[in-house]
């Protein structure tokens, strides 16, 4: 598998992603700050999706332009466009083969996108192929949505048990990105303003959005294994918890790094 398509995935993909507002305002608030978008008006988002990022940024006068190899994710941002004057440019792309010359944007904007891409290196060089000098890609994670991360693992281990085992179709960590973008000779920020909350998350919710597949590791298991999984693992729950309704903390931040595009680094 190249990249993942989050086909399929729409209908519960926003709900399930979901963020602590004020932190996500206050990282925008610094975003513009830092590159305000009288002088950096060019936005690029590759995974544009549905629009949960690209909405705000335009709100905030970016022109965003925004790719994704997913129809049925970009057919949803074009209707809640359609009575929104916002300067959102939508293309079918893939990152990894981008249809824009050199230094084509002031900025791009990856949330979460390098989890999904087998070629990923060449995905990060392509965007700041398309980053003119002196301008920036910035790394974004908006934290676990509805995601328990005790849940998500022991999930993939039942299904590894049953032989079907999720695959890391990119990277395991945005270090790694880091870390090749160190050795391209990018200078590398990584920003910590305090943009931490708690999420409590009921149960019965997390397990409902494992079983409605809406992850992309979920896709990996065939139906009659995932059935199979899903029910062992609610029952797993219930003897360790005694009630679905139990609520369950989980840590989360705003996550932020930015890669300065150089003058005297050159597109390979």
């Amino acid at each position: 598998m190249e990249s993942q398509s989050f086909d399929g995935l729409v209908e519960l993909y926003d709900e399930s992603r979901c963020f602590d507002r004020a932190c996500f305002e206050a990282a925008l608030d610094y975003i513009v700050e830092r590159f305000p978008p009288s002088e950096f008006p060019r936005l690029l988002e590759p995974g544009v999706g549905t629009g949960r990022i690209a909405v705000p940024f335009a709100e905030r006068g970016y022109r965003v332009t925004g790719v994704d190899i997913s129809d049925e994710m970009m057919a949803v941002l074009q209707a809640r466009l359609a009575d929104r004057p916002l300067d959102i440019t939508l293309r079918k792309a893939d990152v990894t083969d981008l249809p824009f010359s050199d230094g084509s944007f002031d900025l791009a904007v990856a949330v979460h996108l390098f989890y999904h891409i087998k070629d990923w290196r060449k995905a990060a060089d392509e965007l700041l192929r398309v980053v003119r000098p002196g301008g920036a890609l910035l790394l974004m994670h908006t934290g676990m949505g509805m995601e328990v991360p005790f849940l998500n693992d022991r999930y993939k281990q039942l299904c590894a048990e049953h032989g079907c085992e999720s695959e890391m179709v990119g990277v395991r960590s945005t270090s790694e990105v880091i870390a090749h973008l160190k050795e391209r000779g990018f200078d590398v920020e990584e920003v910590d303003r305090g943009w931490d909350w708690t999420t409590s998350i009921e149960l019965a919710q997390a397990l409902g959005y494992l079983r409605w597949r809406a992850y992309s590791f979920t896709v990996f298991a065939t139906n009659k294994v995932h059935g199979m999984v899903m029910d062992q693992l609610e029952a797993e729950v219930i003897d360790r918890f005694g009630d679905l309704s139990t609520e369950v903390d989980v840590p989360n931040r705003i996550g932020l790094v930015i890669v300065h595009r150089k003058w005297s680094v050159c597109s390979t």
